[in-house]
């Protein structure tokens, strides 16, 4: 894509303003540039208010052929020398926020501006425009208006003059005025309805921004459990030919077959993020999140914003530029360019896998945005002061380590937390998943009530608490399975995918249960397209791998996928490990491998059958597995009645 940024390309050319004029004093331009940068468009925004500072000085020092992409990221927005403009689109996306920011102040506190600053699509070079002052009456030739009780002042020319005269007493009928007002009010709103529909269909991003800034104040929203919350901003159009009218159709903004735009896009990230129960979603560009940032910047809480950009190509082809802000440092998190999107064919099936992959980037539980809010949390102290997000913190601690300790640590923080508040669903659904490891990699076990009852409970607690989140049924699902309950099982799996088929650790989880039931096909379909989605997947997803290699007898795929299975805590990893060792005729492999499976998960020693019976539901595959381990010396019963 080549980077439409010289000063003297033809595109710059073509897209000069009328009137402009090259010739308006330098120092004119600089006041004006001043009264821009003070203005509440950019004072808020230091990046766009940089590059405008630099494009601008650039220009009145004659040096306009060096306003490029690249010297924009460098000189501007502190890029270091390396910067590609090609492989990061940061100066596109800020030169398209710049022009919408400047088309709002002229629009509005900028509308008396004798210069108007005006960054041309197809350039980065700036023009200065002299605009018309506003026509005053006097100006005009019109003599002032009298009020309204003034004797009229008639020269001796005009004596002359019929005055109009009515009766003194004479006023217009009650009734007539009044249906009159009716009439003149309902021409009013529908002119100002089929004005504001036009005008949305056209261009309903530039539309939204006029009124948002010009008209409504933001909706602030505050966070109490301190889940990152995500503000996703209008996205914008540039390049190529707009769609016609014909190819949106209506108010709705529904797009036909075949076809992206910006606010549809837009609208489908912002409901794809909002299905992630580790995420505060914003539900409009109106609303923005009530930052608490701390001293320094030093806060547990965190807050994005995520902006969008698509490129018409002239191909017909499409790109989608994406970048992630911090907004309480204001520095940018992750950039990506999704290019090659064609136009035509199955449009909800490209759309979705689209944002499937965006996804997978940045809402997963160890994607961008969780990422950098755990890095946020760390800087202030740690998870134990972050309150209920820092709980669940402490339980993804756990599932990459599979630490006794922090096991313990994050199911006593929650167990507190929901004490504290019973609407804490999230909550609710994480104990579930920890009381769960109890009994699957042997984690602290409790006295009382079985893990599996408490597992139950508590998730089913989730679910009636959210009954929309797709992160309670996939628990759900993992407890039936558990429980041997395949049908509940796979009903809550089905249930979870359809609320949100963007995360692709529902999608890996289900295809995993899917292999151990029996089928294999259909499961390991969706465990790798799940892996392809985000090839960092966590470990248990290994585990599913190596059983599904294991139970079609390929030895070579199982013993690879083994071997990336994490090391000696994770019990259910030392089960896949063994079973792989000794498919490939590695006997002491496994039967090392098994002993240290008893010792951190002693109920695989003091009643293997059971355990076999919970990790494999189906009879014939536990029949198999009891096999083979017994083989490797786990002292398991092999009568058909242990079997079943």
């Amino acid at each position: 894509m080549p980077d439409s940024t010289t000063a003297d390309s033809p595109e710059a050319a073509a897209a000069l303003p009328d009137g402009a004029s090259p010739d308006a004093g330098a120092e004119a331009v600089r006041r004006a540039l001043a009264r821009v940068l003070e203005s509440e468009e950019l004072r808020s925004s230091p990046q766009l208010a940089n590059i405008l500072r630099f494009v601008v000085e650039a220009t009145l020092e004659g040096r306009s052929d060096a306003i490029k992409g690249y010297t924009i990221a460098v000189e501007a927005l502190g890029r270091d020398a390396s910067f590609d403009p090609q492989a990061d689109p940061i100066v596109r996306v800020e030169a398209t926020r710049l022009r919408r920011a400047l088309e709002r102040y002229y629009a509005g506190a900028g509308a008396s501006e004798e210069i108007e600053i005006v960054v041309p699509r197809g350039s980065y070079v700036p023009q200065f425009v002299p605009r018309p002052m506003a026509a005053s009456p006097d100006a005009a030739g019109q003599p002032p208006l009298a009020p309204a009780d003034a004797t009229p002042d008639l020269s001796p020319d005009d004596a002359s003059l019929p005055l109009p005269a009515l009766p003194p007493t004479a006023k217009p009928p009650h009734g007539s005025v009044a249906r009159l007002a009716t009439v003149a009010t309902l021409a009013l709103l529908i002119l100002g309805l089929v004005t504001a529909l036009t005008i949305d269909i056209v261009d309903p991003t530039g539309w939204r921004a006029l009124i948002s800034s010009a008209v409504l104040r933001p909706l602030e929203r505050t966070n109490r459990l301190g889940i990152p919350m995500v503000e996703v901003r209008s996205f914008d159009t540039t390049g190529g030919q707009p769609l016609p009218p014909s190819m949106v159709a209506g108010a709705a903004r529904v797009v036909t077959a075949g076809d992206f735009t910006a606010r549809a896009v837009e609208v489908r990230i912002r409901d794809a993020l909002a299905r992630f129960d580790l995420l505060d979603v914003l539900a409009s560009p109106d609303a923005r999140p009530v930052l608490n940032c701390g001293s320094g910047g030093v806060s547990p809480n965190s807050a994005f914003a995520l902006s969008g950009l698509i490129e018409n190509h002239d191909d017909g082809s499409l790109s989608l530029l994406l970048r992630l802000s911090d907004l309480c440092d204001g520095t940018i998190v992750w950039s990506h360019e999704f290019d090659g999107i064609k136009r035509g064919g199955d449009s909800s099936l490209a759309e979705t896998g689209l944002v499937r992959d965006i996804m997978a980037a940045i809402a997963e539980p160890y994607g961008v945005i969780q990422a950098r809010a755990r890095s946020r949390v760390t800087a202030a102290g740690g998870p134990a002061g972050a309150g209920p997000y820092g709980c669940v913190l402490m339980a993804y601690t756990y599932w990459r380590s599979f630490l006794p300790a922090d096991h313990l640590k994050a199911r006593q923080c929650l167990e507190q937390a929901v004490a504290a508040d019973g609407t804490f669903a999230l909550g609710y659904a994480l104990l579930g998943e920890l009381y769960l490891d109890e009994l699957r990699n042997g984690a602290n076990p409790q006295g009382g009530a079985p893990a599996l009852n408490r597992a139950l409970a508590a998730v089913e607690q989730a679910v009636d608490l959210a009954p929309t989140s797709a992160y309670a049924r996939r628990v759900l699902m993992d407890v039936h399975f558990f429980r041997g309950e395949r049908g509940a099982a796979v009903a809550s799996g089905e249930a979870a995918l359809a609320l949100n088929p963007y995360d692709v650790e529902i999608q890996a989880d289900v295809g995993g249960r899917l292999i151990s039931l029996g089928e294999s096909e259909r499961g390991e379909a969706m465990l790798a397209s799940a892996a392809h989605a985000a090839p960092g997947l966590p470990p248990w997803t290994d585990y599913h791998r190596v059983i599904a290699a294991y139970l079609r007898g390929d030895a070579p795929a199982a013993a690879a996928a083994a071997d990336q299975l994490m090391g000696d805590g994770y019990a259910p990893g030392l089960l896949a490990r063994a079973l792989a060792a000794h498919l490939a005729g590695e006997g002491e492999a496994a039967r090392a491998d098994v002993r240290k499976l008893t010792e951190i998960a002693p109920a695989w020693g003091s009643d293997p059958d059971m355990m076999i019976a919970r990790f494999f539901p189906n009879p014939e595959i536990a029949r198999h597995v009891r096999d083979d381990l017994a083989a490797i010396g786990l002292p398991v019963r092999k009568s058909s009645a242990a079997a079943n």
